[in-house]
Protein backbone atom coordinates (compact mmCIF):
# COMPACT_ATOMS: atom_id res chain seq x y z
CA UNK A 1 0.00 0.00 0.00
CA UNK A 2 1.29 3.47 -0.86
CA UNK A 3 1.26 5.44 2.41
CA UNK A 4 2.23 8.66 0.59
CA UNK A 5 -1.25 8.87 -0.86
CA UNK A 6 -2.96 8.38 2.48
CA UNK A 7 -0.73 11.08 3.96
CA UNK A 8 -1.82 13.42 1.14
CA UNK A 9 -5.48 12.65 1.74
CA UNK A 10 -5.00 13.33 5.46
CA UNK A 11 -3.43 16.71 4.69
CA UNK A 12 -6.34 17.54 2.36
CA UNK A 13 -9.13 16.35 4.67
CA UNK A 14 -12.04 18.73 5.25
CA UNK A 15 -11.02 21.06 2.41
CA UNK A 16 -13.83 22.44 0.29
CA UNK A 17 -14.78 21.49 -3.27
CA UNK A 18 -13.29 24.65 -4.81
CA UNK A 19 -10.24 26.87 -4.57
CA UNK A 20 -10.66 30.42 -3.37
CA UNK A 21 -11.13 31.61 -6.97
CA UNK A 22 -13.85 29.06 -7.75
CA UNK A 23 -11.84 26.41 -9.61
CA UNK A 24 -12.41 22.75 -8.70
CA UNK A 25 -10.30 21.37 -5.87
CA UNK A 26 -7.69 19.32 -7.73
CA UNK A 27 -5.73 18.35 -4.62
CA UNK A 28 -6.66 14.67 -4.21
CA UNK A 29 -6.72 14.09 -7.97
CA UNK A 30 -3.30 15.59 -8.65
CA UNK A 31 -1.76 13.87 -5.62
CA UNK A 32 -3.00 10.52 -6.90
CA UNK A 33 -1.69 11.33 -10.39
CA UNK A 34 1.74 12.20 -8.97
CA UNK A 35 1.87 8.83 -7.22
CA UNK A 36 0.80 7.08 -10.42
CA UNK A 37 3.58 8.88 -12.29
CA UNK A 38 6.15 7.76 -9.72
CA UNK A 39 6.72 11.17 -8.12
CA UNK A 40 5.95 10.12 -4.55
CA UNK A 41 8.68 12.31 -3.08
CA UNK A 42 7.12 15.50 -4.42
CA UNK A 43 3.63 14.84 -3.07
CA UNK A 44 3.85 16.23 0.51
CA UNK A 45 5.36 19.56 -0.53
CA UNK A 46 2.99 19.88 -3.48
CA UNK A 47 -0.05 19.18 -1.30
CA UNK A 48 1.02 21.65 1.39
CA UNK A 49 1.48 24.36 -1.23
CA UNK A 50 -1.80 23.64 -2.99
CA UNK A 51 -3.77 23.44 0.25
CA UNK A 52 -3.20 27.14 0.85
CA UNK A 53 -5.62 27.84 -2.01
CA UNK A 54 -8.45 25.87 -0.42
CA UNK A 55 -11.12 26.84 2.02
CA UNK A 56 -12.92 24.56 4.49
CA UNK A 57 -15.62 22.10 3.57
CA UNK A 58 -19.04 23.81 3.76
CA UNK A 59 -21.14 22.89 6.75
CA UNK A 60 -24.14 20.61 6.39
CA UNK A 61 -27.52 22.28 5.96
CA UNK A 62 -30.17 19.59 5.69
CA UNK A 63 -29.48 15.85 5.45
CA UNK A 64 -29.94 14.23 2.04
CA UNK A 65 -32.05 11.10 2.35
CA UNK A 66 -33.22 8.32 0.07
CA UNK A 67 -36.54 10.16 -0.13
CA UNK A 68 -35.14 13.64 -0.92
CA UNK A 69 -31.94 13.05 -2.96
CA UNK A 70 -33.51 13.92 -6.33
CA UNK A 71 -34.42 17.39 -5.12
CA UNK A 72 -30.83 17.93 -3.96
CA UNK A 73 -29.17 17.02 -7.29
CA UNK A 74 -27.24 19.96 -8.69
CA UNK A 75 -27.55 21.98 -5.49
CA UNK A 76 -24.05 23.28 -4.93
CA UNK A 77 -25.11 24.78 -1.63
CA UNK A 78 -25.86 21.21 -0.48
CA UNK A 79 -22.39 19.83 -1.17
CA UNK A 80 -21.73 19.19 2.52
CA UNK A 81 -25.07 17.38 2.80
CA UNK A 82 -24.24 15.19 -0.19
CA UNK A 83 -20.86 14.21 1.18
CA UNK A 84 -22.48 13.25 4.48
CA UNK A 85 -25.03 11.18 2.58
CA UNK A 86 -22.39 9.18 0.75
CA UNK A 87 -20.41 8.63 3.94
CA UNK A 88 -23.52 6.94 5.33
CA UNK A 89 -23.99 4.93 2.15
CA UNK A 90 -20.40 3.70 2.34
CA UNK A 91 -20.85 2.80 5.98
CA UNK A 92 -23.68 0.48 4.99
CA UNK A 93 -22.34 -1.12 1.80
CA UNK A 94 -18.97 -1.85 0.10
CA UNK A 95 -17.68 0.88 -2.17
CA UNK A 96 -18.11 -1.14 -5.42
CA UNK A 97 -21.79 -1.63 -4.58
CA UNK A 98 -22.23 2.09 -3.88
CA UNK A 99 -20.55 2.89 -7.20
CA UNK A 100 -22.76 0.57 -9.25
CA UNK A 101 -25.88 1.81 -7.43
CA UNK A 102 -25.25 5.52 -7.85
CA UNK A 103 -23.41 5.81 -11.14
CA UNK A 104 -26.64 5.41 -13.19
CA UNK A 105 -28.11 8.32 -11.22
CA UNK A 106 -25.06 10.56 -11.69
CA UNK A 107 -24.12 9.87 -15.31
CA UNK A 108 -26.79 12.19 -16.80
CA UNK A 109 -24.98 14.96 -14.89
CA UNK A 110 -21.54 14.10 -16.28
CA UNK A 111 -20.87 17.77 -17.07
CA UNK A 112 -20.75 18.45 -13.30
CA UNK A 113 -18.16 21.23 -12.86
CA UNK A 114 -16.71 20.48 -16.29
CA UNK A 115 -16.70 16.66 -15.77
CA UNK A 116 -14.68 17.00 -12.57
CA UNK A 117 -17.22 14.93 -10.62
CA UNK A 118 -16.52 11.98 -12.88
CA UNK A 119 -12.77 12.64 -12.90
CA UNK A 120 -12.45 12.92 -9.13
CA UNK A 121 -14.52 9.76 -8.68
CA UNK A 122 -12.24 7.85 -11.07
CA UNK A 123 -9.12 8.97 -9.19
CA UNK A 124 -10.73 7.85 -5.94
CA UNK A 125 -11.63 4.47 -7.42
CA UNK A 126 -8.05 3.91 -8.54
CA UNK A 127 -6.82 4.53 -5.00
CA UNK A 128 -9.35 2.02 -3.63
CA UNK A 129 -8.31 -0.60 -6.15
CA UNK A 130 -4.77 -0.31 -4.78
CA UNK A 131 -5.83 -0.48 -1.13
CA UNK A 132 -9.03 0.14 0.80
CA UNK A 133 -8.31 2.47 3.71
CA UNK A 134 -10.64 4.75 5.69
CA UNK A 135 -9.10 7.85 4.10
CA UNK A 136 -9.60 6.50 0.59
CA UNK A 137 -13.19 5.49 1.30
CA UNK A 138 -13.80 8.97 2.67
CA UNK A 139 -12.32 10.55 -0.47
CA UNK A 140 -14.61 8.37 -2.56
CA UNK A 141 -17.60 9.68 -0.58
CA UNK A 142 -16.41 13.24 -1.11
CA UNK A 143 -15.98 12.64 -4.85
CA UNK A 144 -19.49 11.23 -5.25
CA UNK A 145 -20.95 14.03 -3.15
CA UNK A 146 -19.12 16.59 -5.24
CA UNK A 147 -20.50 15.03 -8.44
CA UNK A 148 -24.04 15.03 -7.07
CA UNK A 149 -23.91 18.62 -5.80
CA UNK A 150 -22.50 19.97 -9.07
CA UNK A 151 -24.63 17.66 -11.23
CA UNK A 152 -25.45 19.25 -14.57
CA UNK A 153 -27.29 17.73 -17.50
CA UNK A 154 -26.70 18.71 -21.11
CA UNK A 155 -29.54 19.10 -23.63
CA UNK A 156 -30.96 15.74 -24.71
CA UNK A 157 -30.31 12.14 -23.73
CA UNK A 158 -27.57 10.60 -25.92
CA UNK A 159 -28.55 7.35 -27.64
CA UNK A 160 -25.89 7.15 -30.41
CA UNK A 161 -28.11 5.84 -33.18
CA UNK A 162 -26.17 7.21 -36.15
CA UNK A 163 -23.55 5.89 -38.56
CA UNK A 164 -20.73 8.47 -38.25
CA UNK A 165 -17.27 8.07 -36.75
CA UNK A 166 -16.10 10.41 -33.99
CA UNK A 167 -14.11 12.83 -36.16
CA UNK A 168 -16.89 13.06 -38.74
CA UNK A 169 -19.50 13.66 -36.04
CA UNK A 170 -17.41 16.40 -34.42
CA UNK A 171 -17.00 18.12 -37.78
CA UNK A 172 -20.77 18.14 -38.28
CA UNK A 173 -21.74 19.55 -34.88
CA UNK A 174 -23.55 22.90 -34.80
CA UNK A 175 -21.49 25.71 -33.26
CA UNK A 176 -22.59 28.55 -31.06
CA UNK A 177 -20.16 30.79 -32.92
CA UNK A 178 -19.36 33.19 -30.12
CA UNK A 179 -16.39 34.09 -27.96
CA UNK A 180 -16.53 33.53 -24.23
CA UNK A 181 -14.89 35.32 -21.40
CA UNK A 182 -12.29 32.98 -19.90
CA UNK A 183 -14.22 32.95 -16.65
CA UNK A 184 -17.22 31.31 -18.34
CA UNK A 185 -18.72 28.62 -16.16
CA UNK A 186 -20.32 25.37 -17.33
CA UNK A 187 -23.87 26.52 -16.48
CA UNK A 188 -23.43 29.53 -18.76
CA UNK A 189 -22.29 27.67 -21.85
CA UNK A 190 -24.81 24.87 -21.26
CA UNK A 191 -27.56 27.47 -21.37
CA UNK A 192 -26.09 28.52 -24.71
CA UNK A 193 -26.39 24.97 -26.00
CA UNK A 194 -30.10 25.12 -25.23
CA UNK A 195 -30.32 27.58 -28.14
CA UNK A 196 -29.02 24.92 -30.55
CA UNK A 197 -32.04 22.68 -31.24
CA UNK A 198 -29.94 20.46 -33.52
CA UNK A 199 -27.36 19.66 -30.85
CA UNK A 200 -28.99 16.47 -29.44
CA UNK A 201 -29.56 15.08 -32.93
CA UNK A 202 -25.96 15.87 -33.90
CA UNK A 203 -24.70 14.05 -30.80
CA UNK A 204 -26.74 10.98 -31.75
CA UNK A 205 -25.20 10.91 -35.25
CA UNK A 206 -22.29 8.98 -33.73
CA UNK A 207 -22.46 5.25 -34.31
CA UNK A 208 -22.80 3.12 -31.21
CA UNK A 209 -19.40 1.63 -30.36
CA UNK A 210 -18.82 -2.09 -30.62
CA UNK A 211 -16.03 -2.05 -28.04
CA UNK A 212 -15.99 0.64 -25.36
CA UNK A 213 -12.26 0.41 -24.69
CA UNK A 214 -11.48 1.04 -28.37
CA UNK A 215 -14.09 3.80 -28.56
CA UNK A 216 -12.50 5.57 -25.60
CA UNK A 217 -9.15 5.42 -27.39
CA UNK A 218 -10.68 7.06 -30.44
CA UNK A 219 -12.37 9.68 -28.27
CA UNK A 220 -9.27 10.60 -26.26
CA UNK A 221 -7.25 10.81 -29.48
CA UNK A 222 -9.86 13.19 -30.89
CA UNK A 223 -9.72 15.06 -27.58
CA UNK A 224 -5.96 15.51 -27.84
CA UNK A 225 -6.38 16.86 -31.37
CA UNK A 226 -9.14 19.17 -30.19
CA UNK A 227 -6.84 20.45 -27.47
CA UNK A 228 -4.04 21.23 -29.94
CA UNK A 229 -6.44 22.77 -32.48
CA UNK A 230 -7.89 25.12 -29.85
CA UNK A 231 -4.90 25.71 -27.58
CA UNK A 232 -4.53 29.34 -28.62
CA UNK A 233 -8.04 30.19 -27.41
CA UNK A 234 -9.37 27.68 -24.89
CA UNK A 235 -6.56 25.35 -23.84
CA UNK A 236 -7.81 24.66 -20.35
CA UNK A 237 -11.24 23.58 -21.55
CA UNK A 238 -9.99 21.01 -24.04
CA UNK A 239 -7.59 19.41 -21.60
CA UNK A 240 -10.72 17.79 -20.26
CA UNK A 241 -11.59 16.29 -23.63
CA UNK A 242 -8.79 13.86 -22.74
CA UNK A 243 -8.93 13.66 -18.95
CA UNK A 244 -12.72 13.14 -18.88
CA UNK A 245 -12.84 10.10 -21.19
CA UNK A 246 -9.59 8.76 -19.70
CA UNK A 247 -11.22 8.90 -16.27
CA UNK A 248 -14.16 6.83 -17.48
CA UNK A 249 -11.72 4.10 -18.53
CA UNK A 250 -10.83 3.66 -14.85
CA UNK A 251 -14.44 2.85 -14.01
CA UNK A 252 -15.12 0.30 -16.77
CA UNK A 253 -14.18 -2.83 -14.75
CA UNK A 254 -16.92 -1.94 -12.27
CA UNK A 255 -19.68 -1.42 -14.85
CA UNK A 256 -21.94 -3.81 -16.70
CA UNK A 257 -21.72 -3.85 -20.48
CA UNK A 258 -24.94 -1.87 -20.78
CA UNK A 259 -23.75 0.72 -18.25
CA UNK A 260 -20.42 1.05 -20.06
CA UNK A 261 -22.30 2.04 -23.21
CA UNK A 262 -24.43 4.51 -21.27
CA UNK A 263 -21.38 6.06 -19.63
CA UNK A 264 -19.58 6.36 -22.95
CA UNK A 265 -22.58 8.11 -24.48
CA UNK A 266 -22.57 10.74 -21.74
CA UNK A 267 -18.84 11.45 -21.85
CA UNK A 268 -19.06 11.68 -25.64
CA UNK A 269 -21.92 14.16 -25.21
CA UNK A 270 -19.68 16.25 -22.94
CA UNK A 271 -16.85 16.35 -25.51
CA UNK A 272 -19.37 17.27 -28.20
CA UNK A 273 -20.71 20.06 -25.97
CA UNK A 274 -17.26 21.60 -25.53
CA UNK A 275 -16.70 21.39 -29.27
CA UNK A 276 -20.02 23.02 -30.09
CA UNK A 277 -19.49 25.82 -27.58
CA UNK A 278 -15.75 26.47 -27.74
CA UNK A 279 -14.22 24.47 -30.58
CA UNK A 280 -12.91 25.71 -33.85
CA UNK A 281 -14.68 24.27 -36.88
CA UNK A 282 -11.22 23.75 -38.43
CA UNK A 283 -10.23 20.17 -39.35
CA UNK A 284 -9.05 18.01 -36.48
CA UNK A 285 -5.95 16.68 -38.28
CA UNK A 286 -3.63 19.14 -36.56
CA UNK A 287 -0.86 16.91 -35.24
CA UNK A 288 2.17 15.27 -36.81
CA UNK A 289 2.47 11.51 -36.74
CA UNK A 290 6.12 11.56 -35.71
CA UNK A 291 7.02 11.10 -32.07
CA UNK A 292 8.25 14.24 -30.23
CA UNK A 293 11.95 14.60 -29.55
CA UNK A 294 11.41 14.50 -25.79
CA UNK A 295 11.36 11.10 -24.12
CA UNK A 296 8.37 10.05 -22.06
CA UNK A 297 10.24 10.62 -18.79
CA UNK A 298 11.11 14.16 -19.89
CA UNK A 299 7.51 14.86 -20.83
CA UNK A 300 6.42 13.82 -17.34
CA UNK A 301 9.19 15.87 -15.71
CA UNK A 302 8.21 19.01 -17.61
CA UNK A 303 4.59 18.64 -16.52
CA UNK A 304 5.46 17.96 -12.89
CA UNK A 305 7.92 20.85 -12.75
CA UNK A 306 5.13 23.32 -13.51
CA UNK A 307 3.47 22.35 -10.17
CA UNK A 308 0.21 22.86 -12.06
CA UNK A 309 -2.47 20.26 -11.20
CA UNK A 310 -3.91 20.29 -14.70
CA UNK A 311 -0.49 19.63 -16.22
CA UNK A 312 0.05 16.75 -13.80
CA UNK A 313 -3.35 15.17 -14.43
CA UNK A 314 -3.15 15.81 -18.17
CA UNK A 315 0.21 14.11 -18.63
CA UNK A 316 -0.97 11.12 -16.57
CA UNK A 317 -4.08 10.77 -18.73
CA UNK A 318 -2.19 11.26 -22.00
CA UNK A 319 0.41 8.64 -21.11
CA UNK A 320 -2.28 6.21 -19.98
CA UNK A 321 -3.99 6.58 -23.35
CA UNK A 322 -0.72 6.51 -25.30
CA UNK A 323 0.23 3.16 -23.79
CA UNK A 324 -3.13 1.69 -24.74
CA UNK A 325 -3.61 3.55 -28.04
CA UNK A 326 -0.12 4.65 -29.19
CA UNK A 327 -0.70 7.83 -31.15
CA UNK A 328 1.98 10.56 -30.94
CA UNK A 329 -0.69 13.27 -30.66
CA UNK A 330 -1.01 12.40 -26.95
CA UNK A 331 2.67 13.20 -26.40
CA UNK A 332 2.46 16.48 -28.31
CA UNK A 333 -0.58 17.49 -26.28
CA UNK A 334 1.08 16.53 -22.99
CA UNK A 335 4.08 18.74 -23.88
CA UNK A 336 2.03 21.69 -25.06
CA UNK A 337 0.35 22.83 -21.83
CA UNK A 338 3.54 22.88 -19.68
CA UNK A 339 5.30 24.78 -22.45
CA UNK A 340 2.56 27.40 -22.49
CA UNK A 341 2.76 27.79 -18.74
CA UNK A 342 6.52 28.27 -18.75
CA UNK A 343 6.50 30.83 -21.54
CA UNK A 344 3.63 32.71 -19.92
CA UNK A 345 5.52 32.91 -16.64
CA UNK A 346 8.72 34.02 -18.31
CA UNK A 347 6.86 36.83 -20.00
CA UNK A 348 5.29 37.70 -16.65
CA UNK A 349 1.81 37.62 -18.04
CA UNK A 350 -0.93 38.34 -15.56
CA UNK A 351 -2.94 35.24 -14.80
CA UNK A 352 -2.64 31.63 -15.89
CA UNK A 353 -5.15 32.04 -18.74
CA UNK A 354 -2.58 34.06 -20.69
CA UNK A 355 -0.84 30.72 -21.19
CA UNK A 356 -3.23 30.20 -24.07
CA UNK A 357 -1.72 32.97 -26.16
CA UNK A 358 2.08 33.24 -26.09
CA UNK A 359 3.01 29.85 -27.59
CA UNK A 360 1.91 28.74 -31.02
CA UNK A 361 2.21 24.98 -31.41
CA UNK A 362 4.66 24.24 -34.21
CA UNK A 363 5.19 20.55 -35.01
CA UNK A 364 8.50 21.17 -36.76
CA UNK A 365 10.21 22.49 -33.62
CA UNK A 366 10.59 20.49 -30.40
CA UNK A 367 9.50 22.21 -27.20
CA UNK A 368 12.20 23.44 -24.81
CA UNK A 369 13.75 20.83 -22.55
CA UNK A 370 14.47 22.94 -19.47
CA UNK A 371 12.51 20.61 -17.23
CA UNK A 372 14.63 21.43 -14.24
CA UNK A 373 13.54 25.06 -14.24
CA UNK A 374 11.75 26.39 -11.20
CA UNK A 375 8.49 28.07 -12.11
CA UNK A 376 7.09 31.14 -10.45
CA UNK A 377 3.62 30.18 -9.35
CA UNK A 378 2.66 26.84 -7.89
CA UNK A 379 -0.68 25.13 -8.07
CA UNK A 380 -2.43 27.20 -10.71
CA UNK A 381 -5.98 25.96 -11.15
Amino acid sequence: MNSVLDDALERLRHTGPETTDGAPNHGPMAAEALVTLGYDDTVPQWVDSYRRQLGPMPETRLPVTMQTWRDALGRQDRVGDWMGFFRLQLGAAPWPAVLTTWLPQLLPGTMAHGTHGLIRTAHAVRTLEEAETPLRVEEFAVALGYWAAYYQALPGVPHLTGTCAIDQTLDQLPHLGRDYDWLVTPPEFVRGLDTLPDFPRAVDALTAPETITAALGALTEAGARLYLANALRYPLIFLHAVTGPAALRQLLPHLSTAMQHTAFAYIWQAVAAWTAAFGSPAPLAVGPEDVPHAATAEIVAQAVDTHDPHAIKFVAACLQEYRLHPRPVYLWAALDWPTRLRVSRRQRRAGWWAAGSPVRWEPAAPPPSDHGEQTGREGAP
